[in-house]
């Protein structure tokens, strides 16, 4: 007789979380499941809070700017038509497009070579290039520019060795010269790691295959290796020609009043002026001109790496160098210039603030620590160093709160919403800083928060928000989003489930993202320095004041002081990320 049948087990179905499934379900036709429908549901509501945020922080003051700019002082596209019309607003419009392109095609010059050579190079090697374009994101961006102005002052180290070589007596400060100049250094880094990232993806066996089919190795480069390139290109060359139309602190500095770029315009309209109508035109004209640059590149860039054949992907995870490429010596030689390039302020910054002298002077020809004496001594810096501290721990916390609760939302919509959310958390960073300057102090003004430290958070907030997105979106994506469910399925319930699973895996994105924002918070001038009273200035606007208000050389020790609390973090996230990267490898 036949015994009873062996029980079966079903194992529960664990139902899958992720976006594609919440695009799947509908097409079916039949009701969407309970589960999918409170996903959906709950990513919208941990995304109201940073979508409100951003609401009120920068598009309800953009869109103020903007009817201003069509409505005073008169209704009318008046503004508008002085943009083309004035003959010192055309000028400055034109010098700071021309300047843009420039500091993006120079830059580029510098940057492809630099980041060929970091594919070619040993691993060791690897390392110490990639640190060295590291380098200037640790600088405070005001260090960097102090450090400019001391190398190419009258009798600078710059212009002593141009007269040395024999073209005389050579004046820098205050020019064009001088603002590109900077402007490239302070740029190379957003130009050397897209390309970099994209030359990542190309495998070195195919210049090698068009030398066997005969090509010289010139022509085998240029015909195959840079059409593959090409795509990092342009995504760099367009980011940093939009990141530049905004640049104020550098021309201001650097540069003068016979040199002005729009972003020094826009300051005096607004600020002296309160001209909201034509400094708004202005501002809305750079935004006009970044989305049109931006869109361009992202078609031009998608070509092209739709172009990219699949041997490229599939090299794309070794190095071209592992194909075993010589680095020529003319490379050699590039790579160590842009290397100095882009270390050369740090080199500076910190030997000054050790300085003796009264003067902005480099190499110092005494030593004293009375700069760093008079730093923490004086009422001005301590108050200062103080307000920035906060602004950057309140910008850190709100915006990781904010942000981390927004990359969470975003996973759990469908793909048809998740990408206009996520450009549209992304906005702050496309969008020229100068305007974003000015549409926070423009509404600030009306409701009373401009000149308060707690406005210059809020701001720093809506700036601060992307990087703490982009920080947790990526670890998310590298997440199996069923985890948490599986421990559900064994007994946990969602909190615990959050707290022993979820939160273990997604910590090192939100303490990288909470990092990112007080950095960003803590270098951040132009926006502190719209907002500024005498009860509400940061560090980077004090420093600001001692360059261009008065001679200060405490400046030097504030220069060193903002290099160690923006790099400091980012070393300390970098190592504790490296460790729990090898501890999950085990």
């Amino acid at each position: 007789m036949a015994g009873p049948a062996p029980a079966t087990t079903v194992e529960p179905a664990v139902p899958d979380p992720s976006p594609a499934a919440l695009d799947r379900a509908p097409a079916s036709g039949r009701a969407v499941p309970a589960w999918l429908t409170r996903a959906h549901a709950a990513g919208w509501l941990l995304l109201i809070p940073a979508l409100a945020a951003l609401v009120v922080l920068f598009v309800v003051p953009l869109v103020t700017v903007i009817v201003d700019s069509v409505t005073e002082p008169a209704p009318g596209l008046g503004n508008y038509a002085a943009l083309f019309t004035d003959g010192y607003t055309l000028l400055v419009l034109g010098r700071t497009l021309l300047v843009s392109a420039a500091v993006a095609v120079v830059g580029v010059l510098f940057a492809y070579p630099y980041a060929y050579a970091m594919t070619l190079a040993g691993p060791t090697m690897r390392a110490v290039l990639v640190t060295v374009v590291l380098v200037p994101f640790w600088t405070s961006m005001l260090a960097r520019n102090f450090a400019w102005l001391v190398l190419m002052q009258d009798g600078g180290v710059i212009t002593s060795a141009l007269a040395w070589l024999g073209f005389g007596e050579v004046t820098l400060l205050g020019t064009t010269l001088a603002v590109g100049i900077s402007m490239t250094q302070v740029m190379l880094p957003f130009l050397v790691l897209p390309l970099y990232s994209a030359m990542q993806q190309i495998d070195g066996r195919l210049v090698v295959a068009g030398q066997s089919l005969g090509a010289p190795r010139a022509r085998a480069f240029r015909r195959i290796y840079l059409p593959l390139s090409a795509p990092g290109v342009v995504a760099g060359m367009s980011l940093v020609f939009v990141l530049a139309l905004g640049f104020y602190v550098t021309p201001a500095l650097l540069g003068s009043a016979r040199t002005a770029m729009i972003a020094q315009v826009i300051n005096i309209r607004a600020k002296e002026l309160l001209d909201f109508g034509g400094a708004g035109a202005m501002g809305i004209f750079l935004l006009v001109v970044a989305l049109v640059v931006l869109g361009l590149s992202r078609r031009l860039a998608g070509a092209g790496a739709a172009a990219v054949p699949v041997g490229a992907a599939a090299g794309g995870a070794r190095p071209t160098g592992a194909q075993g490429s010589r680095m020529r010596p003319w490379l050699r030689v590039h790579t160590a210039i842009t290397a100095i390039l882009l270390v050369a302020p740090t080199l500076v910054v910190l030997p000054m603030s050790f300085s003796a002298a009264q003067t902005f002077r480099f190499p110092p020809d005494e030593w004293s620590l009375r700069w760093y004496a008079k730093l923490f001594s004086s009422p001005e810096w301590v108050a200062a160093l103080i307000n920035s501290l906060q602004a950057g721990i309140f910008t850190a916390l709100f915006a990781t709160v904010l942000g981390t609760a927004a990359a969470f939302g975003l996973t759990r919509l469908g793909r048809r919403w998740r990408g206009p959310i996520n450009g549209f958390l992304l906005s702050p960073m496309i969008v020229p800083h100068i305007l974003v300057a000015l549409v926070v102090f423009a509404a600030f003004l009306r409701i009373g928060l401009n000149g308060t430290l707690f406005g210059i958070i809020l701001a720093h907030t809506a700036l601060a928000l992307p990087f703490v997105v982009i920080a947790v979106s990526a670890r998310l994506q590298g997440m199996d989003a069923r985890l948490p469910l599986v421990a559900v399925s064994l007994g946990a319930d969602p909190v615990s489930a959050f707290r022993r699973v979820t939160l273990p895996l997604v910590l090192p994105g939100v303490l990288s993202g909470a990092v990112l924002a007080f950095v960003s918070s803590l270098d951040e001038v132009v926006i502190a320095l719209f907002l500024q009273a005498p009860g509400a200035i940061t560090l980077p606007v004090q420093m600001f004041n001692s360059v261009t208000v008065q001679i200060d050389p405490t400046i030097s020790a504030a220069s060193s002081l903002m290099v160690v609390l923006v790099s400091v973090p980012i070393l300390v996230a970098q190592i504790v990320g490296a460790r729990r990267g090898r501890k999950g490898t085990r």
